[in-house]
């Protein structure tokens, strides 16, 4: 899919990825196959503004966003929604460092707006966070163990969310 081809009717996870170099591409579907596993909503849509493709992928019950994959012809990332942490904090302290530094170094919630539901609360080592679900847990330029580090804690995200009902 070239440049000429971002406008126009929607794509599907598979096609979006498409885009990227044939080794990327492998790493991306693993992300696109999981969340299809997770029986999740699939949207994608090509952010004009921003110029990279987004694939979004919800839960059903309870309506939520569960990660995102965005990506250009040049790079990709997993945005992820951990609300829970604190659920499965015995695997998140098990994560490697740059997970952990990830997750711990992005943005404190400050209730940016009227719709802020106050962010993602969770402790770790004796330290309280609150972070912001909209701007934060973006992964990208992983090893493969690193990515799997990923995908667990969205599985571990999921299952802590199933009686969610927020």
């Amino acid at each position: 899919m070239d440049k000429q081809q971002y406008a126009g009717p929607e794509r599907t996870p598979h096609e979006v990825i498409k885009i990227l170099p044939e080794s990327q591409q492998i790493k991306a579907l693993l992300f696109i196959e999981l969340g299809l596993e997770l029986e999740c909503k699939a949207q994608t849509r090509y952010a004009h503004a921003n110029k990279y493709w987004r694939c979004v992928f919800s839960r059903k019950k309870p309506q939520r966003v569960l990660f995102t994959v965005e990506c250009t012809d040049e790079w990709w990332r997993i945005k992820a929604c951990l609300w829970n942490i604190d659920a499965y904090s015995d695997y998140f302290a098990s994560c490697n460092k740059r997970i952990k530094n990830d997750i711990l170094s992005a943005y404190d919630c400050k209730s940016c707006n009227s719709h802020c539901k106050g962010g993602a609360g969770f402790s770790f080592e004796d330290k309280q966070y609150q972070k912001c679900v909209g701007l934060v847990f973006y992964f990208s330029s992983l090893t493969d163990d690193e990515w799997d580090n990923v995908a667990m804690l969205i599985r571990k995200e999921f299952e802590a969310s199933k009686g969610a009902t927020t």
